[in-house]
């Protein structure tokens, strides 16, 4: 697809449609009620009878001769006071994939308030996400493809912005299709094929561990829970050496660190059937990490960031770790293992004691790690636990800057109580209340004091809930674009 700034004026583009926004409850102002004045009125009686500016609310309108596109298009942002960077995003989502569907392949989006210029990057990523569909093994002809978009009216956007945005908005796009693939081809060798990839294209460092080099390392926790299955675990590391680039910033080296689960069947505490059907995407964490080190690497930024992604499945059988086993962890604590569908903070907490080991000094873990994240948040945003306000700070502005919604919990002492075992250093299950908080306290014990955040995109990077339809179904890609806003911040971009 091509994301451009129009430089025609909107009735002479040479596109199937122009996108109008409608914002419920009010009226057409600006460029839009100049576009209304040169169709009669049409756009302003629609907006005020039957299209009522609600969130999602598409309707493609003939425009006749007046203009040289041959349809409008309203599409509703919801309540002004409503609508957040998330919401922006999601509403163009919308709109470019009802387009998608009626054969448009050239949009014009018109700069009409509620839009502001400033909203060009949510614009076209919200754009380029409506153009991936969830279709990848299915034999029938494919939907539509958008071929080009256009931004009529954006006064004071830059090209560079446009591209930009339109790398993160692909980049979400590349979680979700890694998200959607299929666990029999997305396996630990599948997600580490892609990795090489990245590397390869940037010429990355790139660090392999199979299960040798994990035992060598001390990683029981993640062998641990790649030992019921067939398919070997990986640990991979992709290192962006950004320090050394001109200007680069040299006192922080930053390591993104997702949870690669590439089938989660429970183990011996095995999940029910339906809660099954979604866990080929339990690898969104490492699918989100990857995604944004190819994107921060293809920018140079100015700052040494590693990507640490440890795959696995896990699975059943009779090698499988068993509720009661004690294993050892990369940093020497001891863990009770009660139950093997907390498998989650287990891969994740080696992997930070590797990333430690390989000299980052800040932490930031991405992972589909807890149901409690759902009760507490839903869909709707990701849960958060850090241990540093300084690192949480860049996190929340860069999740603003996302429109990806991030929302922190306290990590009060008194729960530290709940992680003992009678028999380790630490259980990985069963603490009775604050679940998703406690499950990062967990995590906290294997950052070696180095500051340190946790995003819990349980429920944030698949949404599963037919009747929340603010959110798209299906794969979210969420924290790709925070990651990669995240490193720009601290790297001072």
């Amino acid at each position: 697809m091509r994301a451009a700034l129009a430089e025609a004026g909107v009735a002479s583009l040479a596109v199937d449609a122009i996108a109008v926004p409608v914002a419920a409850g009010g009226s057409l102002e600006g460029a839009a009620a100049e576009l209304d004045g040169r169709l009669g009125g049409l756009l302003g009686e629609i907006a005020a009878g039957e299209h009522r500016g609600r969130l999602h609310e598409v309707q493609s309108v003939p425009a006749g001769e007046a203009i040289g596109p041959r349809r409008v298009i309203l599409y509703g942002l919801g309540k002004p006071e409503e609508l957040d960077g998330q919401r922006l995003r999601y509403a163009h989502l919308e709109m470019v994939r009802k387009a998608r569907r009626l054969g448009y392949r050239r949009i014009a989006v018109l700069c009409s308030p509620p839009l502001r210029p400033a909203d060009v990057d949510a614009v076209v990523e919200g754009s380029v996400m409506g153009s991936w569909e969830r279709r990848s093994r299915q034999t029938s002809e494919p939907t539509l493809v958008l071929e080009e978009l256009l931004l009529s009216g954006f006064a004071g956007a830059r090209p560079e912005e446009v591209r930009r945005a339109q790398q993160l908005g692909e980049a979400t796009n590349r979680t979700r299709e890694w998200q959607n693939q299929p666990p029999n081809e997305m396996s630990p060798e599948g997600l580490t094929s892609i990795a090489r990839q990245i590397g390869e294209r940037h010429s990355l460092e790139v660090e392999v561990l199979g299960p040798e080099e994990l035992q060598a390392g001390g990683m029981e926790l993640l062998l641990g829970v790649g030992a019921g299955s067939d398919l070997a675990p990986r640990l991979v590391r992709l290192q962006h050496r950004g320090a050394l680039i001109g200007g680069g910033r040299s006192d922080v080296r930053l390591a993104l660190v997702g949870k690669g689960v590439t089938f989660d069947s429970g183990g011996l505490s095995i999940k029910p059937a339906e809660g099954m059907r979604t866990m080929k995407g339990d690898m969104a964490g490492a699918a989100a990490v990857l995604a944004a080190i190819d994107v921060i690497a293809g920018r140079s930024l100015p700052l040494d960031v590693m990507a640490v992604a440890p795959l696995t499945e896990n699975m059943i059988s009779g090698s499988a770790q068993r509720p009661g086993d004690v294993l050892t962890a990369a940093n020497g604590k001891t863990v009770e293992i009660v139950n093997t569908d907390a498998e989650g903070r287990l891969i994740l907490a080696d992997a930070l004691t590797y990333a430690v080991q390989r000299g980052a000094t800040h932490l930031v873990d991405v992972a589909t790690l807890t149901g409690a994240a759902g009760v507490a948040l839903g869909h709707a945003a990701t849960l958060a636990v850090s241990s540093d306000e300084e690192l949480w700070s860049w996190v929340a502005q860069a999740a603003e800057r996302a429109g990806d919604r991030v929302w922190r919990l306290p990590m009060y002492a008194d729960y530290q109580a709940l992680l003992a075992s009678r028999v380790a250093d630490l259980r990985n299950a069963y603490y009775g209340e604050a679940g998703a908080v406690t499950a990062g306290m967990f995590l906290r014990e294997f950052a070696e004091g180095r500051p340190w955040a946790h995003l819990d995109i349980a429920a944030s990077s698949w949404n599963t809930n037919a009747d929340l339809t603010s959110i798209p179904q299906g794969p979210l890609g969420a924290g790709t674009r925070l990651l990669v806003h995240l490193a720009e911040l601290i790297a001072g971009v």
